[in-house]
């Protein structure tokens, strides 16, 4: 990771062409005109069974490499899992294949993806990740764990649908896997007319943000994954009560970034990749998005907000501090003294 906010996007749409030129074109216009620094490859995009890669396995891998080639940080692929162990098995296979698992020769580890994006969505088992998903996470996981052996700095993603109840159980069986290091909630605020869904207030810009952030930091806190990476809708800004348009991405993603997310992922390539002056725009607000600075970590209270802390404060803490220790409020730390909870010991 660099020091700027890292902007991903689900790459969908069209296949690039064969050859170098194509491909070269391609890749550019994702990482150079977009800003798009962890693109994640689409493998299927809605043909029949969504569990198989659509693509030749040379062709993605000449895909990755192009990608790096123009500047990308990292490269995912995403894949849609069936909750059946036939299913399952066969998308083992399928990845099997673009990591090299058969082929004596071994792929090089520029050509394989740095980490494979499982979309958890679907409520039936036979068409996406059902109730039994709860029960065969492991088996996924660790097939695909099993596929990626053997290439250095590898890992496995989430992203999921964030329900306002907190995550289904058949994601949470997925994100809590070890093998899983980034969780990326799909935070979309959005409006799709007046007598769809996205008409509840919830999914204005901020509320849903709020409500993701709330149900699904506490798998970062615990330690379960090393990253929340927000999802973002990058189509149908036009919010009734505003904002709309850039400016709706622009607070959306300040939302995003001011709750903690350091990486987000924006919903998808065929919604900016066009001529059009919309999509144009859009790229230009992705680019500027990718060279902003991340927000310098929060180093906590200075000596003297502590002092006022320990004797003006609201009573959470007792006055323990001592030289050599560090001062900790809430979730803030500072350098040289700790303000501890009465029944913590400080050595002094």
């Amino acid at each position: 990771m660099t020091d700027t906010i890292q902007v991903g996007a689900w790459i969908d749409g069209p296949q690039p062409g064969p050859g170098a030129t194509a491909l070269d074109s391609w890749a550019s216009l994702i990482v150079r005109d977009c800003g798009i620094t962890a693109p994640i490859i689409v493998t299927n995009v809605g043909i029949q069974p969504l569990y198989i890669s659509r693509w030749k396995v040379d062709h993605l891998q000449d895909a990755i490499v192009a990608l790096r080639g123009a500047g990308a940080e990292e490269v995912g692929v995403m894949v849609w899992p069936a909750a059946t162990t036939t299913a399952i098995d066969a998308m083992i296979d399928d990845m099997g294949k673009l990591y090299g698992v058969s082929n004596p020769d071994g792929v090089p580890r520029m050509r394989v993806p740095d980490f494979i994006c499982i979309d958890a969505e679907g409520n039936h088992n036979g068409s996406g990740w059902g109730p039994a998903g709860a029960l065969l996470a492991d088996r996924l996981c660790d097939g695909l764990v099993r596929v990626q052996d053997g290439h250095s700095l590898t890992y496995l993603s989430v992203t999921a649908i964030p329900p306002r109840r907190g995550l289904r159980l058949q994601d949470a069986s997925l994100i809590r896997h070890e093998a899983v290091r980034i969780a990326t909630p799909q935070a979309y605020s959005q409006y799709q007319g007046p007598n769809h869904w996205s008409a509840n207030p919830y999914f204005r810009v901020g509320p849903i943000q709020r409500g993701t952030w709330a149900t699904w930091s506490p798998l970062l806190e615990d330690g379960h994954v090393d990253a929340i990476k927000m999802g973002c809708a990058i189509y149908a800004q036009d919010h009734p009560t505003g904002p709309t348009g850039i400016e709706a991405l622009r607070q959306a993603a300040d939302i995003s970034i001011e709750l903690g997310a350091r990486r987000l992922c924006y919903w998808s390539f065929k919604h900016f990749r066009s001529a059009s002056k919309l999509h144009g725009e859009r790229r230009a607000f992705l680019r500027e998005l990718s060279q902003t600075l991340c927000p310098d970590p929060d180093h906590g209270l200075g000596f003297a907000d502590a002092l006022d802390q320990l004797i003006f404060g609201d009573g959470e803490y007792e006055a323990m501090a001592r030289m050599g220790c560090t001062i900790r409020h809430a979730d803030t730390t500072a350098d040289d003294w700790e303000l501890i909870k009465a029944d913590d010991g400080c050595e002094s």
